[in-house]
């Protein structure tokens, strides 16, 4: 009682991936320090991250933050484990035990949640998903009968990881997630509730400038295969089909972080590449905040395909959670064309302030659509702005205090 709490907030990926996940983190950070500035807050990775570049890439002001990591930069050997499917579960039962042993230093712990198992013995712990892993035993197809076999397979492993890392905190501590969707799914698979806030997006305060509005489809997202991946090959052979079809004085723009570190999803960022030679399709790797910014406010139309062929009863994860990239897209005036599935419906509504697709058919019709009607796409992109404040930051970092006030309060008080 008195003293300054240490608040820490973890995740595995920070240091190593720069995406919408690491934003929420770093913003959430923000939120702490601006809201209860005589506490230390520490921003953890498993590996050190680069102050500089997370500021410059998304935007963030991490002044007063301390930056700190469980783990050294990953060598070769590192990289070679973590490319092995087989050994990924293993490095993961590893991240948990690393995150157990230094969360003991910690009166308030913000773990965030994706594939990898939480693991704390901070005073308080609030978990922070970004979608579920699944706490019951493997069941056969969609019958829910348990299999017997995967059954006794998952319960020793669960007792393994217990012994190892300490017990799981799922059932027991505060969670915060980031649209009903995810909500949903940690329902299904925690048996619990948890509370939406929904992730920060940055509103420019000027309106578009729609004389500066191209004709220019855009679309950012990192290019990787596996999990939620953004599908740009997808997006590449739709807009090809569409300028063999006729659409002429029209480019498609894309995006995004290149995991080169992955030989598969570098080769495959590749193989986009050549594909999309000889058509109006311009790729950028690796841009910075300003040249992604530059794409949402000249770009007239926003694509978002992840998730495209998953049955979300089979791989919910693999659609996308929420749907920052088009919100953002939307602050901008440009107008979302997006898939209609996981967290996108609850930042798109049909015809109002967009459209939202479920077959390639459809996304090529309503992109038409709009490319043929100046007046409908400034329209529907004055809407999608207004519609995009929800997200705004400074609402993001209101309600992530008020969420995260009780449990403050009650570490200050001595309970």
């Amino acid at each position: 009682m008195g003293r300054p709490l240490k608040i820490g907030i973890y995740s595995p990926f920070f240091g190593k991936t720069i995406g919408g996940g690491e934003k929420y983190l770093g913003v959430t950070a923000e939120a702490i320090r601006d809201a209860f500035p005589r506490h230390q807050v520490d921003l953890i990775g498993a590996v050190p991250a680069d102050r500089e570049l997370y500021e410059r890439m998304l935007k963030l002001d991490l002044a007063g933050i301390n930056l700190l990591s469980t783990g050294k930069p990953m060598g070769r050997i590192t990289h070679w484990a973590n490319n092995r499917r087989g050994l990924r579960r293993l490095r993961n039962i590893y991240l948990a035990r690393q995150a157990a042993r230094f969360s003991q230093d910690y009166d308030l712990l913000l773990t965030m949640v994706y594939v990898i198992k939480a693991r704390s013995v901070a005073r308080r712990t609030v978990i922070l998903c970004q979608f579920p892993y699944e706490l019951a035993p493997i069941m056969w197809g969609r019958k829910w009968l348990p299999n017997p076999v995967n059954g006794v397979t998952f319960r020793a492993y669960r007792t393994f990881l217990k012994r190892f890392t300490g017990n799981e905190i799922e059932t027991r501590a505060d969670v915060i997630c980031q649209s009903e969707y995810v909500r949903h799914w940690i329902k299904e698979f925690w048996y619990r509730d948890a509370v939406v806030v929904n992730p920060p997006i940055d509103i420019p305060d000027h309106d578009p400038d729609w004389s500066r509005k191209a004709n220019r489809v855009i679309s950012v997202g990192r290019f990787f295969l596996g999990g939620h991946s953004k599908r740009q090959d997808l997006m590449v052979a739709a807009f090809k089909e569409l300028c063999d079809a006729g659409l002429k004085d029209w480019e498609l723009h894309l995006a995004g972080s290149v995991h080169r570190e992955h030989p598969e999803s570098a080769s495959w960022y590749d193989e986009i590449v050549d594909s999309a030679r000889g058509y109006p399709i311009v790729m950028h790797p690796d841009a910075s905040y300003e040249q992604v910014r530059e794409l949402y406010e000249t770009g007239s139309i926003y694509w978002h395909a992840a998730g495209y062929e998953i049955d979300p009863a089979d791989e919910p994860a693999a659609l996308e959670h929420f749907g920052m990239t088009t919100a953002e897209a939307m602050a901008c005036g440009a107008v979302p064309v997006a898939i209609n599935a996981g967290g996108q419906p609850e930042v798109v509504t049909d015809g109002v302030d967009g459209f939202l697709w479920s077959t390639i058919d459809d996304l090529k019709a309503r992109t038409l659509e709009l490319a043929a009607d100046a007046e409908v796409r400034r329209r529907l992109g004055s809407r999608a702005r207004e519609s995009s404040r929800r997200f705004s930051r400074e609402t993001f970092k209101r309600r992530m205090a008020e969420e995260l006030a009780p449990a403050v309060r009650a570490l200050e008080g001595g309970s």
